[in-house]
Formats: C-alpha cells, structure tokens, sequence
C-alpha cells in the first residue's frame, strides 16, 4: 500500500489534499519531511550512507529522515523513520525542534535527540541504508565540503548543532 502524504502550501499548511508517494508533487505545493541528528555523549552524530538503490541522492551520508504519513505526527514519523531504518527505539520525549524550513518540494522539520546508540545494535533496512557510523561535526563538515553529504540538510542546521555541541 503506498504512503499517502498530505500537501502544504508555501506556508506550510495542510490544505486538505493528498498524494501518494512516488508521484510529482504538484506545482507550488510541498509534502511535509522530518529529520532526526542523533548525537552521543561523545558529541558525534550519528549519520548513515543512503543505500545505492535510493532514487534521490544514492550513496550519501544523511541524517535519519523521511515524509510524514497522513494521520502521523512528526514525531511518530520520526519514531517509524528511525525504527525502520536503523532499528533503534528513538527517544521521541527527548526530541528538540531546531528548524522548519522549505526546501525543493518539501518542508522540513528537522529535530535534535541526545542518545546513545551501539552501532552494532543497529539493523539497517538495505532498501535505505548501506552504512552508519558516528562523525564529529568536523568530519561532517569535510563531507559535506567534498559533495558527499544530502543537499539541502546539513546546512540549514549546521550552526544550531554547533552551538549545542559547544555547551
């Protein structure tokens, strides 16, 4: 069954019609995204390489992330994205808003989670994911530097990560 997304205006707003995944988002309207930068005591982030079969950007780093579901929450989105993907039981109660923003088709939500996680506890969904592994923020930032880090993410946020990780 496809996943039914709800379409936003240029503000963000839901405006009562659908579309199903896979199709093009109609001109002038978004679907709504949401992601998650997992970070450890250590201040690394938790950051995972798209699967090379993925559509948009193949074989990047990304943060966990993925559209919202008509009737879902953000934050059970969030909660599904990071279950399915990567197997791990988010902290949705620990979850901290750091930025919306519009972006191609899309608006995006993007959250902040401290929690700690064992890479080796990690199951990772092979349509999606193909590799994980903790990064400083500098190592981030070199892959992000060399073209290998999703478009449209990393730099939105990248100074709100900084200025907590520095506290």
């Amino acid at each position: 069954m496809p996943e039914i997304w709800n379409l936003l205006d240029e503000n963000g707003d839901k405006i009562g019609k659908t579309m199903c995944k896979g199709e093009p988002v109609p001109k002038g309207l978004y679907h709504l995204g949401v992601d998650v930068w997992i970070v450890n005591s250590e201040n690394k982030i938790l950051i995972q390489k798209r699967s090379p079969h993925k559509r948009n950007s193949p074989n990047v780093w990304a943060m966990t992330g993925g559209s919202n579901i008509k009737g879902e929450t953000t934050l059970q989105t969030i909660e599904r994205e990071v279950l399915e993907e990567l197997g791990i039981q988010l902290k949705v109660q620990d979850l901290q808003l750091m930025k919306t923003y519009k972006t191609g088709e899309v608006w995006l939500e993007e959250y902040f989670v401290k929690q700690e996680v064992e890479l080796q506890d990690i199951v990772m969904q092979e349509a999606e994911v193909c590799d994980v592994k903790w990064a400083s923020f500098d190592e981030i930032e070199e892959i992000f530097h060399n073209g290998q880090f999703i478009e449209n993410r990393w730099e939105f946020v990248r100074d709100w990560i900084r200025e907590r990780l520095e506290k």
